[in-house]
């Protein structure tokens, strides 16, 4: 009797799969869903890879055939920005996977705390089973008054049956799920520490191109020829802005609400920080040459917010050489504002903002000055003198 005891007890606590399935799934959810996220950041990661290489390839035959200096550093800058972007995927992981350990370790000591409560209950359930004996069903059916009692006790028997039956089926999944967290945590753990080495290498990649970066700035303020041809390369550029602007005059925004020309000597800048030029010509001795503003550079940590002057309408948002990801503003009655060398655009064309909106993030995109905002003021097209326009402009 003892040996029909013992299989009938292991054919239940190994049987019924398919509570365990649908407790394990029910337990695992949340780690289900966490993994996605990772998934979906390791799917992004990798598209950016293929974009560099893309991206690469192209500006690679662009300077092999023209070999100019501002497509070198755009070069440099998109090398620079698309490393930074795969640190912050890196870094957003490692946080998630973090995330995922505090959970699968609360979920893993509270899994225990369940088990060993189940333990005790089972222990003591099989003990008085034990002690009952294999016919202690018998018992209770004949000592039945009548048919419905005994009805009755069958059903009884059968509920009591049933609850055991779940009881086992808990136990094994918690053992099982157990066994997964633990295997979880291990994987979330070589992850993180794999994670970190990589953000670790990565630093190390930004800083090497920032260097090459820096480096090539001074090359080009120290060397004549260098400089010349930059400064000629400046002009070009220049002129395809005007180019531009000259398309978009059409679509200048009119109206209620624009009157820009109200505002002058009420404006606020688009971000703060030290103004460090002048708008206008400035003769360098070094070469006997003059460089002509048509706009200021105000210094500004990279990732400081960058915001609309005044309300109006977004007419460009891209990348333009020279000024690296530009952003362009209609405001009315002819006039518009310019904020380049963004690190992050936050608009898009045709799109309405409003003064003090942020348009964009500050940055160095197709800067020779580091970390700057590049800021123009024009009127019918053309760039106008911006600082008397606002409430406190220092130089």
């Amino acid at each position: 009797m003892k040996k029909f005891f013992i299989i009938w007890f292991l054919f239940i606590l190994f049987g019924a799969e398919f509570f365990l399935v649908f407790t394990s799934w029910a337990g695992n959810k949340e780690a289900v869903e966490i993994d996605a996220l990772i998934n979906d950041e390791e799917k992004e990661l990798q598209a950016l890879k293929n974009k560099i290489a893309l991206q690469e390839k192209a500006i690679s035959i662009e300077g092999a055939k023209e070999s100019t200096v501002l497509k070198q550093l755009q070069k440099i800058g998109t090398q620079l920005k698309i490393k930074e972007r795969e640190l912050t995927i890196y870094q957003l992981s490692y946080k998630v996977n973090q995330k995922k350990i505090i959970s699968l370790v609360q979920r893993y000591k509270k899994a225990e705390q369940k088990l060993k409560y189940q333990e005790k209950i089972l222990g003591l359930r099989l003990r008085s089973i034990y002690k009952e004996g294999p016919v202690y069903p018998l018992k209770i059916m004949f000592s039945s008054n009548n048919v419905n009692d005994l009805f009755q006790k069958i059903k009884f028997m059968n509920l009591i049956a049933r609850h055991d039956s779940e009881l086992l089926y808990e136990y094994k999944n918690k053992l099982e799920n157990i066994k997964e967290d633990k295997r979880a945590l291990f994987e979330a753990r070589t992850k993180i520490i794999n994670l970190k080495e990589k953000a670790k290498k990565k630093k190390k990649e930004i800083e090497r191109t920032k260097k090459i970066k820096s480096k090539f700035l001074k090359e080009i303020k120290k060397k004549k020829s260098l400089n010349i041809k930059t400064r000629k390369e400046l002009v070009s550029a220049s002129n395809n802005l005007n180019k531009l602007i000259n398309k978009l005059l059409a679509k200048l925004v009119s109206g209620e609400g624009l009157e820009i020309t109200d505002k002058k000597g009420r404006l606020k800048l688009p971000l703060s920080g030290p103004i460090l030029n002048k708008f206008g010509r400035k003769r360098v001795k070094e070469y006997d040459s003059y460089i002509v503003y048509n706009g200021i550079n105000v210094k500004a940590t990279k990732g400081t917010h960058v915001k609309a002057v005044f309300d109006g309408k977004i007419l460009f948002a891209g990348e333009l050489e020279g000024y690296g990801n530009l952003v362009i503003v209609g405001h009315g009655n002819k006039y518009h504002t310019l904020y380049g060398h963004l690190d992050d655009i936050k608009v898009s064309v045709d799109q309405f903002v409003k003064t003090g909106e942020i348009i964009g993030l500050s940055g160095d995109s197709g800067s020779l000055e580091g970390e700057v905002l590049y800021f123009e003021l024009r009127r019918n097209g053309k760039p106008i003198q911006p600082l008397p326009w606002f409430r406190r402009a220092s130089k």
